[in-house]
């Protein structure tokens, strides 16, 4: 399903072409994908699988601008410390990325619009056998058909290789929220790789304060051409459907109830089926913090198929099947209190094993902090950790464990341009039977430019 390199050489045209020609504005940097955004109590109530959703505290204006079109740029320089992301044979370089972007939303009536389309190069100065190349690629459609009944659809297509970081850029689409998800706690280094994450929304409002709604996903990801290292890589399609029911008890409390079931085929020889009710509840304790919990039991029925060489000609195969009872829970907190946000969430679930793994339970806590120390300069804190475990009944066992962590300071040097400076490292490990060449240590500073180019209206 990947473009060829053609096309995407007249994509990157129709992008940078514009980019010379309009004016500048300003943008927040970082590094790694932008956390989805959805309306905070739908989204708690629909978080079965611990994938987020909820409502990001910061510091910048996120709101979104209706009717445009956006055009805009980073540029940043970095000094890598492990460019092989591996821990054999560690190679350091300075690198530049270049990342570009453009946007289109446009509302009226009872049509949305929007969609938005971001690669991010990645060019070493000694080590250009390593250089990057990511491909993001976004829609989101609705339709209000009644008062009470509309329909979206979402979807994100991202075509990347390695461990190249995009950037976030504007308000313009909402992330498309769980369950549409699969696993992304696992790094796989140097793989070219390509995920499809799609979802459709049947929703209606039975009152002012109460909403049901059906939703059905379909998840891709497959891996291009083999790691670096000897590493078998597995893809993963899935396809799920569900049913939410959506109830606001007060202003500052929502209740919500999700069924979900879930399908997902991981090659070559693994099938795992679960189907997971789930409860969620959040609370707006005060206008500038919000606490979110959801959890339930997860009935998950593992299929796979265990191959036994028997002669030089002759393969048998014993087909293994096991039904569990396992569970999903999660939570997470929002703070804004004057220049300071944080936000803290952890997670249990069953998933995918991000190609290294087959089958796994994964579980992921992350904590950050954002406060502006003048007004001119804000700081960034975050960091996070994850753990995968192969599901007991699995054939093939492993475990990998990760820690990452980033400081970034913030300054605006005009209207049109901010600049951006940190440090980041991010940590795998294999505990117990994992696959090879999934360790690796890395640790980069970089120093970054984003130019937002001036929006143009589209009008009412």
């Amino acid at each position: 399903m990947a473009m060829t390199r053609n096309t995407w050489r007249w994509v990157l045209a129709f992008v940078l072409v514009p980019l010379a020609a309009w004016g500048q504005q300003a943008g927040a940097p970082g590094a790694g994908t932008a956390a989805a955004k959805e309306n905070a109590p739908v989204a708690a109530a629909e978080r079965t699988d611990g994938s987020g959703g909820e409502e990001q505290p910061s510091l910048a204006d996120t709101g979104f601008v209706h009717n445009f079109l956006f055009f805009g740029a980073d540029l940043s320089s970095r000094y890598d410390d492990n460019v092989r992301q591996t821990n054999s044979g560690r190679v350091a370089d300075t690198g530049f990325v270049v990342s570009p972007e453009i946007a289109f939303r446009r509302e009226g009536g009872r049509v949305r619009l929007a969609l938005r389309y971001r690669p991010t190069m990645l060019f070493y100065r000694h080590q250009t056998a390593y250089n990057e190349q990511d491909h993001d690629l976004g829609f989101d459609g609705s339709l209000r058909a009644t008062r009470q009944l509309s329909f979206r659809l979402r979807t994100d297509v991202l075509d990347r290789s390695g461990l190249l970081e995009s950037f976030p850029g504007p308000a313009v689409l909402p992330g498309l929220g769980p369950p549409a998800h699969l696993n992304d706690t696992i790094v796989t280094p140097f793989a070219n790789q390509f995920e499809d994450n799609s979802r459709a929304d049947i929703a209606y409002e039975l009152s002012p304060r109460a909403e049901f709604g059906v939703f059905t996903t379909y998840m891709l990801r497959s891996f291009g051409q083999p790691a670096r290292f000897a590493v078998a890589l597995s893809g993963t399609e899935g396809r799920s459907a569900g049913a939410r029911y959506i109830y606001r008890t007060s202003p500052r409390t929502t209740l919500g109830l999700v069924y979900l079931h879930e399908e997902l085929h991981i090659d070559p020889r693994t099938r795992l089926a679960l189907d997971a009710p789930s409860l969620g509840l959040t609370l707006a304790l005060s206008p500038r913090l919000a606490v979110n919990v959801y959890g339930g039991p997860v009935y998950t029925r593992l299929g796979d198929t265990l191959l036994v060489p028997f002669g030089p000609f002759v393969t048998l195969a014993f087909p293994h099947n096991r039904k569990d009872w396992r569970w999903a829970a999660g939570g997470g907190l929002t703070l804004r209190e004057g220049s300071t946000a944080f936000r803290a969430n952890a997670s249990h679930e069953v998933s995918d094993g991000g190609g290294l793994l087959d089958a796994v339970t994964s579980d992921a806590a992350e904590t950050s902090l954002e406060r502006r120390i003048s007004r001119q300069w804000t700081v960034e804190w975050a960091a996070g950790w994850e753990r995968n475990a192969s599901l007991p009944s699995a054939l093939l066992q492993g475990q990998l464990q990760g820690e990452y962590g980033r400081i970034a300071l913030r300054h605006p040097v005009s209207e049109t341009v901010r600049a951006a400076m940190g440090y980041e490292f991010e940590r795998q490990r294999g505990n117990g039977p994992a696959p090879p060449g999934a360790d690796f240590d890395r640790n980069f500073v970089y120093v970054t430019l984003t130019y937002r180019f001036k929006n143009i209206p589209l009008g009412r």
